[in-house]
């Protein structure tokens, strides 16, 4: 374990009586119902651009009337130089589209550490819009590409061209000018590892590059939409004002091809888990002081307001907007009952928790803006060493003592039945996206992703069940190969939140769930399900611009209320 690793699981074994169990904070509602929060991505990223006075802007523009052409934008973090370099034009409604599959999109753009000289872009302009099939080297970061929005773009554009605002009865709750959808980094193409980051580089947080690119990203849009305004008006013309400036934000949508990666990193879902325990643990220790009671009042009324200007829209299985108006009414009452009491905020929770999931997280995520985490810490409790080895030595009564000290909940779940292997998950040779398909349709044998991890490990403790104690592990897999990938998972899960408390093959199985808990992290909100299986998301809204960086920027952007109309 590194050492980081370690300060994690110290921190978090300090608060061991007040932590929540994993029974409950892995239960897949709990983490289905999770919303973005003061350690979410994108606002320790916007925290620590503050903190280490970061300053932004744009560095040239060069756009025909329909906002076709190239800008780029420049970062400077004090001792490293970064460049933003996107590549416009426009496409079909009809090619629109948010899978990996698409061949040409409205935005390509890449993250640049350096300067940005006529060789370097030269090589942007070739090998950036191509996106996968391009080649790139370590001097880019981060690939990423996107569209207009067919709802919001042009009709901001007329808005803003005939010297008016937006209307907002036709913005939505969800508003946003341009929709992401990819951001690669991490070694692919030729761009730099992860690795490749000193331990002073401003990046060297894992996702930090990445959600970088895509503040950018937004800002990108919303120059678009001006200069489209500037042109299409005249003298008529306006920009955005103070209640618009801010409220877009960076529009995306994300399908099955999140779950395999949380089923596959038991210690980084730990960590993004453990971070959230631990902050929620610490506030409900806290006593009633006037101050920080003020401020859980401002977010609930913040909350409450940002609710009742969003709308009706179907998001089932989660509540839209307005249904979750009367939850923070609710939260609101709770809490004036509780402000009075030792441990208030300890209160209010254990008081949400008996509401059901979509209140309680609620609650979850506005405790924690009162905690006055050190960003350093939380920065480094996301360096995760995922490294673990099976010892060869170990016997088979040492794995049945760690399955029953770590997987027990499988009992559960009803792993015999045939309903909890009802599907298998591939890699689409038409979609190239992960994908589930009926066992009763397609043989699964050679082109499965391995995410079965309930069953996995249920058909290992069976078969532990009637072996020899004393055996050693190395001739127990000797005998059994099929199961050193399940061996090698539960030496792996060492860690309190590591494992969802579910099963991916059963047929009731809904990924919209881990999906959300993991893009609230990265700190999106507005879910709105198209299906079962993906839903579309917004990023940055509400969030300060590039010309906001500056030492009395405060991180209470989160929950904005649309404007309402003069």
């Amino acid at each position: 374990m590194s050492r980081r690793a370690d300060v994690l699981q110290r921190e978090l074994d300090d608060r061991a009586t007040r932590l929540r169990p994993p029974e409950f904070a892995m239960r897949p509602d709990v983490l289905g119902a999770a919303r973005l929060s003061r350690y979410s991505f994108s606002r320790t990223m916007l925290r620590r651009a503050v903190a280490e006075s970061w300053t932004a802007g744009r560095l040239r523009q060069n756009f025909d009337a329909q906002g076709r052409g190239e800008s780029i934008y420049w970062l400077d973090t004090g001792r490293h130089r970064f460049h933003f370099v996107a590549f416009t034009t426009t496409v079909e409604e009809s090619a629109h589209t948010d899978r990996v599959i698409a061949e040409r999109w409205e935005v390509a753009a890449a993250l640049v550490e350096g300067d940005v000289d006529g060789d370097l872009l030269a090589m942007l302009r070739l090998q950036v819009p191509q996106q996968e099939r391009g080649r790139l080297d370590p001097r880019i970061l981060s690939l990423t590409r996107g569209n207009r929005s067919v709802r919001f773009f042009g009709a901001l554009v007329d808005e803003l061209a005939a010297g008016r605002q937006p209307d907002p009865e036709k913005v939505g709750d969800a508003g946003y000018i341009l929709r992401s959808t990819a951001f690669y980094a991490n070694g692919k193409f030729g761009m730099r590892s992860f690795d490749g980051y000193g331990d002073d580089h401003p990046f060297r947080v894992p996702y930090r590059a990445q959600f970088v690119a895509a503040w950018l990203f937004r800002e990108l849009g919303y120059d678009m939409v001006e200069h489209c305004a500037r042109i299409q008006g005249g003298p008529d013309a306006v920009g955005f004002d103070e209640r618009w400036c801010r409220f877009f934000g960076l529009g995306n949508a994300t399908g099955l091809g999140l779950v395999p990666y949380a089923l596959k990193h038991p210690r980084v879902l730990d960590a993004w888990v453990g971070m959230r325990e631990l902050a929620l643990a610490d506030v409900r220790a806290m006593a009633g002081e006037p101050e920080t009671s003020r401020i859980l009042a401002k977010w609930i009324d913040r909350a409450g307001r940002h609710f009742d200007s969003g709308s009706a829209d179907d998001c089932t299985p989660f509540l839209n907007s307005r249904a979750l108006v009367p939850v923070v009414e609710q939260i609101a009452k709770a809490w004036n009952r509780y402000a009075g009491e030792g441990l208030p905020y300890d209160a209010l929770y254990r008081w949400a928790e008996g509401q059901g999931p979509e209140t309680s997280e609620l609650v979850v995520s506005l405790l924690i803006e009162l905690h006055a985490g050190d960003d350093e810490l939380f920065d480094d409790f996301l360096l995760v060493d995922e490294h673990s080895e099976v010892d060869p030595a170990a016997t088979v009564e040492d794995l049945r003592s760690m399955f029953a000290d770590r997987f027990g909940w499988l009992d559960e779940l009803d792993l015999e039945a045939d309903e909890a292997s009802a599907f298998w998950w591939v890699v689409s040779d038409n979609t190239e996206e992960p994908r589930r398909a009926s066992r009763t349709r397609l043989e699964p044998e050679g082109q499965d992703v391995a995410i079965d991890v309930a069953l996995r490990l249920w058909r290992l403790a069976l078969d532990l069940n009637n072996r020899d104690g004393g055996e050693v592990v190395a001739a127990f897999l000797a005998e059994r190969p099929e199961h050193r990938a399940a061996v090698d998972r539960l030496v792996a899960s060492d860690r309190r939140y590591g494992e969802i408390r579910d099963n991916a093959c059963a047929a009731d199985y809904l990924p919209l769930q881990i999906q959300r808990f993991q893009l609230a992290q990265y700190g999106m909100d507005e879910f709105k399900p198209k299906s079962t299986d993906w839903l579309r998301v917004t990023l940055f809204q509400g969030a300060p611009r590039l010309s906001d960086l500056g030492p009395g920027l405060t991180d209470d952007w989160a929950l904005p209320v649309r404007p309402r109309a003069h």
